[in-house]
């Protein structure tokens, strides 16, 4: 069978084929088969060259070339490879006619020359998209080498896996195959993880991959064998099919605008508002939503579909991957498609740590070949016509962008950045106003909504972007810019924000060398001069031959393959998930050079550099760090690594039994002390635009309405979080990172916003607000991990730091976005409050004056007043809490009611908040009580436990059950006391079953009497009512029991922190310790005085009272023990009842409901007022940028999306795990942490 059949392994075929269905799903008319800008293909009569030969002589050899050498007279590597031994002509690899020579002409401009050129060469169907003659690589290519013909793709990268089988695959057909399979190719993880994580499909493991056959169809991708129930637990994939259209995937989404129902209009998009031929614009379908509807006809039509389908197929993410060329527009993404998408090098980057010694060929692309045909002043030619295995980190780079705060980034020590530091280096003194035209322009190379509008948008200043470095105050910017990204560096600090040097001292904000005093948080590996291949080997790159789900699962190297473990030396045999049959032998692999990689010199192992042959390390091996007789004795990795489990003793040494160690190798992953920082994406925005005629960018390719950015909102690098790995990775503790915390919005053809800023729902019911176990790239030997991240200091002041670990939440990372919700004395509100435009600025603040210059003046001019805002009448609205499309209100006698909020920035509505969508008949959300004072929601994630249920939540894809206090919304009665309530059909996508019932009335012995306010922790309630604070174990839901109550002076309001409880009284504010949820206790002598305490928000290290007329109390509570005033904020305060924290890119801002003056926004810190504003918890310096006029007194405010809570205080997961059998720590798990066998808390000291 001929290799270009595209066989499979020897003695087994595996036929690549097209997949019918899908193929007809993604097909589209041939007549669309057009290259850029609409151009109409070349008929041509190619002539498939013969597959390259194994071996030949070496007059055959230069018979294939004779012709192509008398243009190209000199080059870097005639075969292309390094070894004598490899015998190919020219026409082997490319195909072409190599009897034809030149005999005069010089250049592509002399007619003679062209014409010969033309006979020799082979010639592309789409020569105007290919900017014939030209040798470069065009800009943003794509599905280009899917129309053109494999002839042609040949021609220009004989590596490309649509045909490499033909000119690589006499000698590589395994590498081919396996590379083909691997997640470098078929984006598996990407597009599984975003189809689960976002409920489009429910299967975690994953069944969409890329891949096309020698002609660019959409190929089915068949594994070498059938998995076995073993492989299947190690993450190995049977097959994976093509990614359907994005028209005709139906939403994941239970958004109001889906629902059935709507506009019946015979025009195939309703939205254009178009009248049909009898001139009627709609007529009525059945009850449903009476105004909107995104198709008339059902889900996966029109516009009624899933965004983040569209994001994938249209939006550039980190596509594109090894089937496709890189873009070749900016430095970070210059490459070719296949093999040579790695081993081809390109300039990429001019900094030698990730360049290594092509650092000096610049970051443009430009080549430095000898060939006298090829330019070398244009953009888009390799180094070198050569193929390396010494492979820079910058190459890597070019498809290990996404997420951009991860992997290859941290491993430099960079994210991305947030478009506040250093703003006025980076946005135009004079506000843009791009057109239409323009905005396309910049966002074909860069996804970011925001880029339009930025200095960046011009390509010139972004390949000049690190040249700023010198005159820059709060950050430093890489060199490379993949998708047009901006990456700042990530230094060490402090808790509070202040600069470290290596020895831990404080490096002062106005120090001018303070960047190269601070230390940068790249790895040590990189410290080292190592790149990614000198750990990654060729097992990695390449893949096993299995196709993979996960990244972590598809990698044979581990840490202790190296560098040993406490009690062993290393092997230098692979141990990870993907080693096979006992792993690869890292003792046999050779350099380039051909010298050992690794090599024993006696006791000292030595690993020499991939990139430079005269660099090597000597390891550091962990067995050698633990023995207090050895030179390099660590005591700090000594007392990390052999710890006890005696929580009393902690002691520690050579002499703790293995089953004894409290951080064993078979428990958690050695990175989990050593990760340096960790970062989290703390949301993304993806709005999708109707008018927007964009190019797909994967399959058959084409143009077609409907398009949507890609806007990162926060990203921070101060939140550790530690959970459980996949099953793959033996279900140890690791590192764990927010991912995916995806927020979706729609504007339909008449510029309607249908709906803002929704986070979708996980598969698995949970919230979409994604986590992951991670391996963050970073890290080092003195930066790691102490005692204190994990556990209780001894100094009892990291009580936020376990609520970030534990994955609690801190409240500081918050989404209250476009809207911020307002209950007033007689009205719900939702009021405008940042732009919509990305960045979408909070109006008035920092980010504000630079992005928007002109309409930050505006709001100064009009003196700092927002201008839009929804009002709804309502009861006196004490407690309101937003979630998905609804809002959730205590509005005393007139009991709870939910309101429809879908509408919102909806311009063709003229009511935009409403209490039933078509008529109180068909839709009643309303619980009469005597006197509602409180409503509260689990988690104010959206969710819907009901999907989490059967055997392929529970068996295959390995969830754990929702606890059931997740199916009920509590509500506190003054007189009545607890009500519970399942609001599960408000997330069930059916409009017709939305009347709410109670489920629980509870008031046991009137113990609930003037309830007023409450948290849940977990399964427990912790109630303010008139007898003081009222804990009540919920854990089963319906059957309350009574744990304790605490004494308070007229109690108010109540918050939680990981162990202490902080609350509102006539004497101020107080703590109670609830370590003990059943034993809770005052904290004596730890009350902050304030006349008026109301309502607050804990964010990390902060507590934000109302405190009325006072104005706004910053307390910290960094001791919970022994708080501390900070200051009162009252400028422009009248009479503050209560507060919600948020974070909005780098900076932190206040909503405070006050009373007759309506709502404030406060910018708590920012570059300018805060120059630490990267640490964990910044000092405040508040200052009001905006003010709204209720129309009524604001009482209250919804505290903002929980973008960094993952599971609850008592162990109950909220948020999507993303890899199979990952999952938060459980309650024990947890406890075990901080607190003895006898339940008692237990410290440690640094």
């Amino acid at each position: 069978m001929s290799t270009s059949d595209h066989t499979g392994r020897i003695g087994k075929p595996i036929h690549w084929r097209a997949a019918g269905l899908m193929v007809a799903l993604l097909a589209l008319p041939a007549g669309l088969a057009q290259g850029a800008s609409g151009e109409k293909p070349v008929e041509r009569n190619y002539v498939t060259a013969p597959d390259a030969p194994v071996s030949q002589s070496n007059e055959q050899m230069e018979a294939k070339s004779a012709g192509c050498v008398t243009c190209h007279t000199a080059t870097d590597e005639k075969t292309m490879h390094a070894n004598p031994a490899v015998k190919l002509g020219c026409t082997d690899c490319h195909g072409g006619n190599a009897d034809v020579r030149r005999s005069s002409g010089d250049g592509v401009e002399d007619p003679a020359y062209l014409a010969v050129m033309e006979k020799a060469h082979v010639l592309p169907r789409y020569p105007e998209s290919w900017h014939y003659p030209s040798s470069t690589n065009p800009e943003r290519t794509y599905t280009l080498l899917n129309r053109e013909s494999p002839e042609f793709t040949r021609f220009i990268n004989p590596s490309d896996y649509r045909i490499a089988r033909e000119a690589c695959g006499a000698c590589h057909l395994p590498i081919i195959e396996a590379a083909e399979r691997s997640l470098m190719a078929t984006s598996a993880m990407l597009w599984g993880g975003a189809a689960y994580n976002n409920g489009i499909l429910p299967y975690k493991r994953y069944i969409m991959g890329e891949a096309y056959t020698r002609e660019g169809e959409p190929a089915m991708i068949p594994g070498p064998v059938e998995p076995t129930a073993e492989m299947t637990m190690a993450s190995i994939l049977p097959a994976l099919y093509p990614l359907p259209a994005w028209e005709t995937i139906k939403p994941g989404d239970i958004f109001r605008v889906f629902e059935r129902g709507g506009r019946n209009i015979t025009n195939l998009f309703p939205e254009t508002g178009l009248p049909n031929a009898l001139g009627q614009l709609q007529r009525i379908e059945e009850p449903g939503r009476p105004d909107f509807r995104q198709s008339n006809r059902g889900p996966g039509t029109g516009a009624r579909i899933s965004v983040p389908v569209i994001n994938i197929t249209k939006t550039r993410l980190n596509d594109p991957h090894t089937w496709f060329m890189g873009t070749n527009d900016q430095p970070g993404d210059y490459r070719q498609s296949g093999c040579a998408a790695c081993h081809v090098v390109y300039a990429n980057d001019r900094d030698p740590r990730h360049s290594g010694p092509y650092a000096q060929y610049g970051h443009t692309g430009k080549s430095q070949t000898v060939d006298p045909t090829i330019p070398k002043d244009r953009k888009g030619h390799p180094l070198k016509h050569a193929f390396t295995r010494a492979i820079p980190t910058a190459q890597c780079m070019s498809c290990h962008m996404h997420q951009p705060n991860m992997f290859v980034n941290s491993f430099l020590g960079y994210t991305m950045w947030d478009y506040e530091s250093d703003a006025p280096s980076m946005w135009p003194e004079q506000q843009v106003y791009p057109t239409h035209e323009e905005q396309v322009s910049v966002l074909e190379r860069n996804p970011e909504g925001a880029s339009p509008r930025g200095k960046w948008a011009d390509v010139d200043f972004l390949e000049k972007v690190s040249e700023l470095n010198p005159t820059l105050t709060d950050t430093q910017f890489a060199d490379y810019h993949g998708h047009g990204w901006n990456f700042r560096a990530v230094f060490k600090r402090d808790r509070t924000g202040n600069l470290l040097d290596a020895e831990g001292t404080v490096v002062e904000d106005d120090d001018p060398d303070k960047f190269k005093k601070a230390v940068h948080m790249s790895s040590i590996h990189l410290d080292k001069g190592m790149h990614c291949v000198d750990c990654h080997f060729a097992q990695d790159a390449h893949g096993n031959g299995h196709i993979y789900g996960e990244v972590a699962a598809a990698v044979e190297i581990d840490c202790k393959d190296c560098h040993g473990s406490a009690t062993a030396y290393p092997n230098l045999f692979t141990s990870g998930p993907a080693a096979l049959d006992g792993g690869t032998d890292l003792g046999a692999i050779r350099n380039p050079d051909g010298r050992l990689r690794f090599e024993w010199n006696g006791n000292t192992l030595i690993q020499r550099s991939v990139l430079d042959p005269d660099l090597e390390w000597e390891m550091s091996l962990v067995k050698d760090t633990v023995d207090p007789a050895h030179t390099g004795y660590n005591e700090k990795a000594a007392r990390a690594k052999l710890m006890s489990r005696d929580t009393a003793a902690q002691d520690y040494g050579l002499d703790v039994a293995s089953d004894n160690l409290a951080h064993s190798d078979d428990n958690m992953e050695c990175y989990t002390c050593h990760t340096s920082w960790t970062t989290s994406c703390a949301g993304c925005h993806l709005p999708i635009e109707a008018n927007y005629k964009t190019e797909r960018k994967h399959y058959e390719g084409g143009y077609s309405r409907n398009w949507a950015t890609y806007n990162p909102q926060v990203s921070r690098d101060q939140m550790f979080l530690i959970g459980r790995r996949e099953a793959a990775k033996g279900g140890k503790i690791a590192p764990v990172r927010s991912t995916s915390a995806l927020v979706l919005s729609s504007t339909n053809a008449n510029r309607e916003k249908i709906y803002i800023q929704q986070p979708p729902i996980a598969a698995s019911g949970y919230s979409s607000q994604a986590f992951n176990p991670h391996f963050a790239h970073t890290v080092r030997k003195t930066e790691t991990k102490d005692c204190e991240d994990c556990h209780l200091s001894k100094n009892n002041d990291n009580n936020a730091i376990m609520a970030q670990l534990l994955m609690y939440g801190t409240g500081f990372v918050n989404l209250v976005g476009y809207y911020a919700w307002v209950g007033g004395e007689e009205h719900v509100t939702g009021v405008q409050v940042t732009e919509w435009d990305e960045p979408q600025a909070v109006i008035g603040s920092y980010l504000h004056r630079y992005a928007y210059p002109d309409w930050f003046a505006e709001h100064r001019d009009n003196d700092r007043q927002l201008l839009h805002g929804y009002p709804h009448g309502s009861g006196p609205a004490a407690c309101v809490q937003h979630r998905g499309e609804y809002l959730f209100v205590a509005e005393g006698d007139k009991g709870m009611r939910v309101y429809d909020i879908a509408g919102i920035a909806n311009k063709g509505i003229s009511q935009r908040v409403i209490t039933a969508p078509f008529s109180p008949l068909g839709h009643d959300t309303r619980i009469p009580s005597a006197n509602a004072t409180c409503v509260v929601l689990p988690t104010n994630q959206p969710i819907h436990p009901d999907r989490n249920e059967g055997e392929l939540m529970r068996d295959i894809n390995l969830e754990q059950p929702f606890h059931p206090i997740y199916n009920y919304v509590l509500i506190t009665d003054a007189e009545e006391g607890l009500i519970l309530t399942d609001v599960n059909t408000l997330s069930d996508g059916e409009p017709r079953n939305n009347f709410l019932e109670r489920d629980l009335t509870w008031n046991e012995n009137g113990i609930l009497n003037g309830a007023r306010h409450m948290v849940l922790g977990g399964y427990y309630a912790y109630i303010v009512a008139d007898a003081g604070l009222v804990v009540l174990s919920l854990d089963q839901p319906l059957q309350p029991r009574l744990v304790d109550v605490v004494p308070l002076n007229r109690g108010h309001s109540v918050a939680l922190q990981f162990r202490y409880l902080f609350v509102t009284d006539g004497d101020g504010l107080k703590t109670i310790d609830v370590t003990n949820p059943e034993a809770p206790a005052l904290v004596e002598d730890n009350t902050i005085a304030l006349g008026q305490a109301r309502r607050l928000h804990l964010a990390r290290t902060y507590a934000y009272v109302a405190a009325g007329r006072e104005g706004m109390a910053i307390v910290d509570i960094t001791r919970p023990d022994k708080m501390r005033l900070l200051q009162t904020f009252s400028e422009g305060l009248v009479d503050a009842h209560d507060v919600a924290v948020g974070a909005t890119n780098a900076s932190l801002f206040a909503y405070v409901a006050d009373g007759a003056g309506g709502l404030k926004v406060v910018q708590l810190f920012s570059p300018s007022s805060q120059p630490k504003f990267y640490g964990f918890s910044p000092q405040p310096a508040p200052e009001l940028i905006a003010s709204y006029p209720t129309s009524s007194p604001a009482l209250s405010l919804s505290r903002g999306l929980e973008r960094d809570r993952g599971v609850d205080e008592t162990g109950g997961q909220v948020a999507v795990f993303g890899r199979v059998g990952s999952r938060p720590l459980n309650l024990d798990e947890m406890r075990k942490l901080f607190t003895d066998k006898d339940g008692k808390p237990w410290f440690v000291e640094n």
